[in-house]
């Protein structure tokens, strides 16, 4: 079946937009090279000539509706910018009376006491989140009246509650914005597959989870790094924490499903010995073990992130300093 979209050619002026049919997927890439090469170029240029936000790329799920203007100034006022100025007062509190120079008690991010730097890290990531939802909003509202043009096309950078998360995949599945999807997939999730049926010795028909898991965010981690290393001023050792930090996450979405399955497991022959199988084999306390678990991971490794910002003078920009 044909699918109608407008073009994104925008190298020559024209007055409305083309519209084209596609009939085949001729002209996509199929090779691993072409592959690769696409996904470089998303990391390069996502708004490029040749790139549409209709991509299933950026979205994290097949349904294509976007929020009204009406409904992201709803969100910025009610959701987006409390959080901005909470998480803002909080790093610049830590900021002036911890780690500025002229600070009282000045201590490095390091000497902070342990509630501190999980606070900071909390207010930071944050502050991080609420940013790129507010650029995107803002960006939408401005472009929206040139829709039907792609280039009016924002899909929600964020479709799930943060409440409604309960494992760290669920975070970085559907918590998480997806612009650099295809660059994972390509130079992480793909390679790790490949590597964990090499030493496995699994068909391509078995799944192989772990290579999948691992080689995303290990591949999150050296592009993440690489952004850094030019920030914190070509220290290879200060750029390490994001490295560290992805890294961990990683290792923390394998460690959660080996526990879920195992605890799967244990249930349902609990629930075969006392000849109930129709049981829900769920409890109450579940989602909020989740919800303290995957929190507590992203606090606890968002420290290495956090460190390499105060070392970078980031910290102190954010704080308005």
């Amino acid at each position: 079946m044909s699918d109608s979209y407008f073009s994104l050619h925008f190298l020559e002026p024209r007055q409305s937009a083309i519209v084209e049919t596609a009939v085949t997927d001729i002209g996509l890439p199929h090779s691993w090279i072409d592959r690769a090469s696409w996904a470089l170029e998303l990391e390069l240029s996502m708004r490029g000539a040749g790139f549409a936000w209709t991509s299933a790329d950026v979205r994290h799920t097949k349904k294509t509706w976007t929020p009204s203007a009406r409904d992201r100034i709803h969100s910025i006022l009610l959701h987006v910018l409390p959080i901005i100025g909470v998480s803002f007062a909080i790093i610049r509190y830590v900021y002036t009376n911890k780690l500025h120079p002229e600070a009282p008690y000045k201590s490095s991010f390091d000497e902070l006491t342990l509630p501190l730097q999980l606070l900071l890290t909390a207010a930071l990531g944050g502050f991080l989140m609420t940013a790129f939802s507010l650029g995107h909003s803002l960006f939408a509202i401005v472009l929206a009246p040139l829709k039907p043009h792609p280039l009016s096309y924002f899909p929600p950078l964020y479709t799930t509650r943060i409440w409604d998360l309960t494992s760290v995949r669920g975070f970085w599945s559907y918590g998480w914005h997806r612009l650099f999807s295809r660059l994972f997939l390509v130079y992480g999730v793909w390679p790790g597959e490949w590597l964990e049926r090499k030493l496995t010795g699994k068909t391509e028909a078995q799944p192989a989870d772990v290579g999948k898991v691992l080689g995303g965010f290990v591949s999150s981690a050296i592009v993440h790094s690489f952004a850094a290393y030019t920030v914190v001023g070509g220290v290879p050792r200060d750029a390490l924490g994001e490295a560290q930090f992805f890294s961990g996450c990683g290792i923390a979405v394998v460690f959660e499903e080996v526990v879920k399955k195992a605890i799967v497991s244990r249930r349902h022959k609990h629930k075969q010995r006392t000849g109930n199988p129709g049981k829900d084999s769920s409890r109450w306390y579940d989602d909020a073990i989740g919800r303290l678990w995957w929190v507590g991971v992203l606090l606890w490794e968002g420290r290495h992130f956090a460190r390499g910002w105060v070392k970078a003078g980031l910290v102190r920009e954010m704080a308005g300093m």
